[in-house]
């Protein structure tokens, strides 16, 4: 490799590197670090935020959030904090 070469794949390889903390850091920015996003087995989506210990489960369009609970503690369960019908979260 010559010397030109040898540069410009350090260049991109740098900017590659910053491209990827800047979009982590946005990501930071808007508080969404902590969520951890799930699917069930009937097809909903579920967001965990960790950093509350809060449960959010969104039918299968994420259009309308169906449940939200809260984990006080492993192995307990989760308390409900709002749910739009119970049924509809077995469906």
């Amino acid at each position: 490799m010559n010397k030109i070469t040898a540069f410009l794949v350090i260049v991109i390889t740098a900017l590659s590197f910053s491209l990827g903390a800047t979009m982590q850091s946005k990501a930071q920015d808007k508080n969404y670090s902590g969520i951890v996003p799930f699917v069930t087995t009937n097809d909903r989506v579920g967001f965990l935020d960790q950093s509350n210990g809060r449960v959010y489960i969104y039918d299968s369009n994420i259009v309308n959030c169906l449940f939200v609970g809260q984990i006080e503690s492993l192995g307990k369960p989760i308390n409900v904090v709002s749910a739009t019908a119970v049924n509809t979260l077995t469906q």
